[in-house]
């Protein structure tokens, strides 16, 4: 056995038999299933014996069957081949396998075939998938025709186990994954020489301490990518085996791990009491293949506990309530809606320039105003409190100063501003009311500010402001929207980013002198398409780290700089996933960075010359706005989850965990009420499998025994995506009983960039269709009412929602729009330039495209609507301007349409005070209440 990878349920032979190896599948009730017996002996015949009565004996090529007829006559087990081999067993075989076909609940047999050569594998459906593949080389063609397969460990007779990443490994020997860049040579200096010296001594140091569970990232190790190593309560939902199929009916050999786990379409309601087990059979022996399905499953031992059973994700596809107990409560919209959180979105924080002192934005006093804390001690100072937005802080170089944006109203004007590290002084730098100004960054010197601006009417060009004067030089000509300036270490130059190509979906970097000059544009897409975005300095002015997706995914890349242009870009890792936003330790030796992962956002640190990867902070949830203090070490960074606000933390090698700057949740609301997500994919349009995050209600949260209603939150952007963050709304929702979807539909950030832009110039098409089939599919598998299905959304999900309304009628019986498009040709018309770039970028030009424009705004569907509608909307909206929902208001009253319209004097684009924050989300949850619970 082998007990440190806890595969105590697998049981394999080493020796004495001659590194024969045989897997044994442990099942009590149906007798264990052998897999590839070695050759006939006594010492083998003992060996099996011992591991328990066998019933059942699968061979997996002729070679291998060879023996069989001795072991069926010494131990009486069926023998279980595949057409092809039948011949090779003596007396015939038992039961003759197809290409694919279910020998038990938990166990297939995949017939795989290249270049003449055919072979049996076995997939057991463990914790994250076993996949036990005999004699086959790996490498071969027949080999190929696993891909499509979910697994993570990997049993071979021509290897030694693989018990973590088997896919991965499948993936590498099959050339589908970039291989490994060699990292050292007889032609190469040896790792301990100058250039890794740091890296040694950053990880010469003890052993951090044992971390508290409750703050451990929950480890997948050898669990695949949806399972976790799950906590003895959730031992059953993992490892129960799935509901059969239809008779005379096998799973697809590519069917996805997500398709597999959702429950079948007609399944009984998850809500309603499980039926009584049915008698055991009373033969010895299972029947052939899959047939006795209420046999009693597997009994398993003890497993690792790594994390709280909410962190388990469940393969068996069974979306019952779970209990919690005296611990529910029911929160109170204003309670829960109330809670602060830290800034995030409007430039995150930042860390002063001796590393001793953070400062962010926080709305704990109902408004956004800049605060300061040390990293140690647990005191905070209020720097701000004028009742106005103020986001954005960054520390001036000597620190003696705040630089701020601050806006009127909610819309988005904002202006620069500085406050002394005290909070005394305040100082407007700007006073230009009438323009936005974003992107600040200080010079070297602390003599300047650089930042973007849409002066006169232009797109956001690059400008500098002397602090002491307030004299503004213009660097740029704002033909194009410029973004991320960026000063060179020696105050010289400024980099940024921005989209003047003939294809308006690319961009790029261009460096511009500070002092004013021409602008050169820097190669970073070796004339490929794509994007690069997020440029840094390193510390000396010699490189440069930047994002860039022309490999399909966003990733770190770096490069040096020499006079005026770039040497050989290097990729920092070889991941599959989103990577963005790096960030400059302070020694120039490494870069942090952030990891996108099936909705969760980790930071990672990689050595720009050895490459070495490792996390800095992954706990379950959302990282961002990274800042490195100047020991190398001590890492600010802002951090939410589904179930915690966004606060500050400070994280170091040496720290057993991360520390909390700020606590935004109050002590008197239970995290354990609040809901964490389950990451799933259902089928959206053409079959293509969408990402969401699923909440499911708690069983006290419950009205009835019946499927609860449900909600479809969708999100923004359209650019963007429902992370594992802080969403009031879903956890409003969520405890007064609703299921919530939050679908990543087409268009979503965190996937690729190929999903990125499944939706360009298809807005409402088929980004549509994935929150329709969304709903369906809740309604289909019983998760929830499909006749009480509600669509909730901002900004492009608020405009989603009114074109689900009225596309879709079938599918939802309420909605909720806040500050939603209606027609894209006023919007056009109104909006902000950057705005109005973006949308001939992603939707098309309406000059050329007029008639997809008319046909795809909710305004010209609006007779169509039949559910019952609330819009909410900001009166100072700068990007959704409140004239587009008077225009459908007035089309639902003039279609005598059941609506509900309210507008919030004093906001603009979302909701920033905390009382239109909760009186919103009351209306919304009440809206709901009335359609979906009570109508």
């Amino acid at each position: 056995m082998d007990i440190h990878q806890l595969r105590s349920w697998i049981f394999e032979l080493y020796e004495p038999l001659e590194n024969e190896r045989q897997y044994i599948a442990y099942d009590d009730a149906r007798g264990n299933l052998l897999i590839d017996v070695p050759p006939f002996s006594e010492r083998a015949l003992r060996l099996v014996r011992g591991a328990g009565p066998a019933s059942l004996l699968v061979a997996t090529n002729p070679a291998r069957a060879a023996d069989a007829d001795r072991y069926r006559q010494a131990l009486g087990v069926q023998i279980a081949v595949h057409r092809d081999d039948a011949n090779g067993v003596a007396g015939g075989p038992d039961l003759v396998l197809g290409d694919d076909e279910l020998l038990r609940p938990d166990a297939r047999a995949i017939r795989v075939r290249g270049a003449g050569e055919g072979a049996t594998v076995v997939l057991l459906r463990k914790s994250g998938g076993i996949l036990v593949c005999g004699d086959l080389d790996l490498a071969s063609d027949a080999a190929r025709t696993l891909l499509p397969l979910d697994f993570s460990v990997i049993l071979s007779a021509r290897r030694p186990p693989i018990w973590n990443a088997g896919k991965e490994m499948l993936l590498e020997l099959q050339d589908e994954l970039p291989r490994p860049r060699k990292q050292f040579g007889i032609f190469l200096q040896a790792p301990w020489d100058r250039a890794y010296a740091g890296r040694l001594q950053d990880k010469l140091t003890p052993n951090d301490l044992v971390v508290p569970r409750e703050t451990t990232a929950a480890r997948q190790a050898a669990m695949g990518p949806a399972t976790l190593v799950v906590a003895e309560g959730a031992r059953d939902l993992v490892e129960r085996p799935r509901r059969p199929l239809a008779a005379g009916r096998s799973a697809p050999a590519g069917e996805s791990a997500a398709a597999r786990s959702a429950p079948r379409p007609g399944a009984p309601a998850p809500w309603a009491p499980a039926p009584p087990p049915a008698a055991e059979k009373g033969a010895k022996r299972p029947k052939a293949f899959a047939e006795d399905w209420n046999a009693t499953g597997t009994p398993h031992p003890p497993t690792t506990i790594a994390n709280t059973e909410i962190a388990a994700a469940s393969l068996d596809g069974e979306w019952k309530p779970r209990s919690i107990g005296d611990r529910f409560r029911r929160i109170a919209v204003d309670e829960l809606a109330g809670v602060p959180y830290v800034d995030y979105l409007w430039g995150g924080i930042d860390l002063s320039p001796d590393g001793t002192e953070v400062a962010f934005a926080w709305n704990r006093s109902g408004t956004f105003e800049v605060y300061s804390a040390p990293i140690q001690g647990e005191r905070i100072f209020q720097l701000t409190d004028a009742g106005e937005r103020s986001v954005w802080p960054r520390w001036s170089p000597d620190a003696r100063w705040v630089a701020f944006l601050r806006d009127k109203g909610g819309d988005e004007r904002f202006d620069i501003w500085l406050v002394d590290r005290d909070g005394e002084h305040e100082r407007n730098l700007t006073s230009e009311p009438d323009v936005t100004h974003r992107d600040i960054a200080w010079s070297p010197d602390g003599t300047k500010l650089a930042y973007t601006a849409n002066t006169a009417g232009k797109g956001f060009a690059v400008h500098v402001i002397d602090v002491i004067t307030g004299a503004k030089r213009t660097l740029t000509d704002g033909a194009r929207d410029d973004v991320q300036p960026r000063w060179s270490p020696d105050g010289g130059l400024l980099i940024f980013a921005s989209r003047r190509d003939e294809r308006r979906t690319n961009q790029d970097l261009f460096v511009v002198p500070a002092a004013g000059g021409e602008m050169r544009k820097l190669d970073t897409r070796g004339g490929l398409d794509g994007e690069s975005l997020d440029p840094r300095w390193s510390p000396d002015g010699s490189r440069i780290a930047f994002t860039t997706d022309i490999r399909a995914r966003q990733e770190i890349a770096v490069a040096p700089y020499r006079n005026g242009a770039l040497g050989r870009i290097e990729r920092m890792t070889d991941s599959i996933r989103d990577e963005y936003q790096p960030a400059w330790r302070p020694d120039g030796r490494a870069v942090d960075y952030l990891h996108d992962e099936d909705a969760s956002v980790s930071i990672r640190r990689v050595f720009s010359v050895s490459h070495a990867d490792h996390a800095v902070a992954d706990i379950p949830g959302t990282h961002t706005a990274q800042a490195i203090g100047r020991d190398n070490d001590r890492t600010a960074y802002v951090y939410s989850s589904s179930t915690q606000p966004w606060d500050v933390f400070i994280t170091g090698e040496r720290m057993s965990e991360p520390r909390a700057v700020t606590r935004s949740l109050p002590s008197r609301i239970d995290a354990a009420t609040l809901v964490e997500p389950r990451h799933i994919r259902y089928p959206g349009a053409n079959g293509d499998m969408v990402p969401a995050l699923l909440f499911l209600p708690y069983a006290e949260a419950l009205h009835g025994t019946s499927a609860p209603p449900a909600v479809i939150n969708i999100h923004g952007g359209p650019t963007s995506q429902h992370h594992r963050e802080w969403n009031v709304a879903t956890q409003v929702f969520v405890n007064a009983g609703y299921v919530v979807l939050a679908p990543n539909v087409r268009g979503s950030t965190g996937y690729g960039k190929k999903w990125r832009e499944a939706n360009r110039h298809d807005w409402g098409g088929k980004d549509l269709e994935d929150i329709a089939r969304g709903a369906g599919w809740l309604g289909e598998h019983g998760i929830a009412d499909g006749k009480r299905i509600g669509a909730y959304g901002a900004s492009y999900g608020g405009y989603l929602t009114l074109m689900s309304l009225a596309l879709r009628p079938d599918r939802f019986a309420a909605g909720v729009s806040v500050v939603g498009v209606v027609s894209w040709k006023t919007m056009f018309d109104t909006t902000r330039g950057d705005l109005r770039d973006y949308l001939v970028r992603e939707l098309g030009d309406p000059a050329h495209d007029a008639e997809l424009f008319r046909e795809r705004s909710p305004l010209t569907h609006a007779s169509k609507i039949r559910a019952p509608l609330l819009i909410l909307q900001g009166a100072n909206d700068p990007r959704v301007p409140s004239s587009e929902a008077e225009q459908i208001v007035k089309a639902l009253r003039e279609g005598g349409k059941m609506h509900e319209y309210h507008v919030y004097e004093g906001e603009g684009h979302g909701f920033r005070k905390t009382e239109n924050r909760v009186d919103s989300l009351r209306r919304a949850l009440d809206w709901f209440d009335r359609h979906l619970r009570r109508g």
